[in-house]
């Protein structure tokens, strides 16, 4: 599980958490800035170097020493200022999501805000190689979570949809994001193991539906382009759209 938070304007604010009045987590690694490599060694810029990684190995290929080698240093001066790979993973997946905009609430747009910032998500894991698949799994542990939740109630409290609901909105946003834009990312499998393009596959799975009886599946057949319509976008749009209607279905305002 994961949510994904930014600054309450679009002029965002790229200071440390310290530095803005919010305290990071006691089991966070102290802030440490050392010199004698390429680059200033610091969490920041371990992170910086960690999401270079990524974007040119991928998770898989993500390590500590990598990281290390970007930074003209050598993997043990990392655990100064990070404990383990694990610690930043996490400082990675969290950084991911610092670029969303989180706009001035505004509740009687709640429902197109909500769903910006879904694709603000979408587009900011797309951007980065195995962007989804690093926030799947990992709780926000850090003041991101703290921020979003207060921009949530600011949003929907006002429409009258009840605090416990409201609380799980950005767990539920962000499973749909992660999941959705992870899956997306796999590309279509062929069913024949062999390299085809998406459209070949679609084909071959529309010309199976359609060779099966008609008296015994009436409904595959008269919705064939149905079934099988839809690029990414639009599917992804479904999909939020169903949310925020089954958000909306717990709004009291207005009653």
């Amino acid at each position: 599980m994961c949510y994904s938070g930014g600054t309450m304007s679009a002029e965002k604010d790229k200071r440390p958490a310290p530095e803005r009045g919010v305290p990071e987590p006691p089991w966070r690694s102290p802030r440490h800035v050392a010199k004698g490599s390429r680059v200033p060694l610091s969490r920041d810029a371990i992170v910086d170097a960690g999401i270079a990684v990524l974007d040119e190995y991928g998770l898989d290929g993500l390590s500590m020493r990598r990281v290390a080698e970007r930074l003209g240093a050598g993997a043990p001066s990392l655990y100064w200022h990070i404990r383990n790979k694990s610690e930043l993973l996490q400082l990675i997946s969290e950084r991911l999501t610092a670029d969303i905009v989180l706009p001035e609430p505004q509740p009687a747009r709640w429902q197109e805000q909500l769903k910006d910032v879904a694709r603000q998500m979408r587009a900011i894991a797309q951007r980065h190689r195995d962007g989804a698949r690093i926030t799947l799994g990992r709780l926000p542990l850090g003041p991101t979570v703290a921020r979003f939740a207060e921009w949530l109630f600011d949003l929907l409290e006002p429409v009258g949809i009840p605090p416990r609901i409201i609380a799980g909105v950005g767990d539920l946003a962000a499973l749909y994001v992660g999941a959705y834009t992870f899956e997306e990312s796999l590309g279509l499998a062929s069913p024949t193991g062999e390299e085809l393009p998406p459209q070949a596959i679609v084909a071959m799975l529309r010309s199976y539906l359609v060779s099966l009886p008609v008296a015994d599946f009436p409904h595959v057949h008269a919705f064939v382009d149905d079934l099988l319509g839809g690029d990414a976008d639009e599917r992804f749009e479904f999909g939020l759209d169903v949310i925020v209607r089954g958000i909306a279905a717990y709004a009291t305002a207005g009653e």
